[in-house]
């Protein structure tokens, strides 16, 4: 019965072996032109191995935006695989239409169809909730802000949307520098001057909404993204931005595609994943699949900031301790090369100095700059 039964289970699988290789080298397009002013940027590069993610730039491209009227601008590369307009360059309007032509360096042609810039709806805010989320694995709840959006009624009865958020944070060095050593052992001028950072981050998370069968075209609390206190980013302030893109239908049914795919990974009945071909085709070739989308779309921005929450609410997040290793670590300085200077070495409140992790005294080390934005709210 036992050979039986594992006869029978394994003749019911038949094994798929996926075609990857054809998802590779191929033209990736991901950028916007929006009613806010430019510069705008256009990214182009080659989809890799699917066991090797990268990001393969494709350079000495012309890449071209135009416009219905014919008003056109030759984007410049910055850097490989990046093209931008110039700063008094094309600037998108609300009602006209716009398209991209690419030529690659090998020759090969590459355009758009022309798409109408949308009138945006307006956000009216983006609003914190705390809450407490269940999380597998943890012996505590999850603690942190829940965001969600809302807008304004839209002018028309139908409309969709897609949101990218950027969220910044400022975070503080748990120990203040006391000395520094590059060759010679001296005191730090300016002790807290590499206390406290500011990091911004653009979210991978994408998302896709519209108003149909809404009885009125409103969005209200629509859930963005969660952050919770297992990390520093609400300790001391932390602040959201919200892009929101009024699309067409074609540019929605794109990125509500991405968004879904992305969204419907790991489990066994899943959507599995499949080719999103966007609005870019190749002029002589119109097999040749093209990934990502130039995005036409009206574009309104709001942001918010949040305190930390109030006690009792804990945070998990681990904080810089000084114990018998950073107490005898601290002598290792003078066995340090030159490759590895400056060094900083802090003091607990007795005097006595000690060498912890880098990060630990120099808040920079974890990404963020010491140079505030102009944007941040004290």
């Amino acid at each position: 019965m036992i050979i039986i039964s594992f006869v029978l289970c394994n003749s019911c699988v038949d094994e798929y072996w996926p075609e990857l290789d054809k998802y590779e080298n191929l033209l990736v397009i991901d950028g916007y032109i929006s009613n806010e002013p430019g510069p705008y940027t256009i990214k182009l590069s080659l989809s890799s191995k699917v066991e090797e993610i990268k990001i393969i730039p494709v350079s000495n491209a012309i890449i071209t935006i135009m416009d219905d009227q014919g008003v056109s601008e030759v984007l410049t590369e910055s850097e490989p695989g990046t093209y931008v307009t110039s700063i008094n360059g094309i600037q998108g309007e609300i009602g006209r239409k716009y398209k991209i032509a690419i030529i690659t360096a090998d020759g090969q042609s590459y355009t758009s169809e022309f798409e109408k810039l949308l009138q945006h709806t307006e956000i009216e805010s983006i609003n914190a909730e705390l809450e407490y989320h269940e999380q597998e694995g943890l012996t505590h709840n999850l603690i942190g802000y829940q965001f969600y959006l809302n807008t304004f009624q839209a002018i028309s009865d139908t409309n969709y949307f897609l949101t990218r958020l950027e969220s910044t944070y400022e975070y503080h060095a748990d120990f203040l520098i006391r000395f520094i050593y590059d060759g010679t052992l001296r005191p730090f001028a300016n002790s807290d001057s590499l206390q406290a950072c500011w990091r911004t981050e653009n979210m991978a998370e994408i998302f896709t909404y519209s108003t149909i069968n809404l009885t009125d075209p409103i969005v209200r609390d629509y859930p963005l993204i969660y952050v919770s206190t297992e990390s520093r980013r609400l300790y001391i302030k932390y602040s959201l931005q919200a892009k929101q893109f009024t699309l067409s239908e074609n540019a929605f049914q794109f990125w509500n595609s991405v968004n879904e795919q992305n969204s419907n990974q790991g489990g066994l009945y899943n959507t599995q994943p499949y080719q999103i071909r966007g609005n870019v085709y190749n002029i002589n070739d119109g097999d040749e699949p093209v990934l990502g989308y130039f995005t036409v779309a009206g574009v309104s921005k709001k942001r918010i900031f949040v305190n930390p929450p109030m006690p009792p609410v804990p945070f998990y997040f681990t904080i810089c301790e000084l114990g018998a290793w950073e107490y005898e670590n601290f002598g290792t300085i003078f066995l340090s090369r030159p490759s590895e200077w400056p060094i900083y070495a802090t003091t607990d409140n007795n005097g006595t100095p000690a060498l912890p992790m880098p990060e630990c005294m120099n808040c920079t080390v974890n990404g963020g700059t010491i140079v505030k934005p102009e944007f941040w709210e004290d």
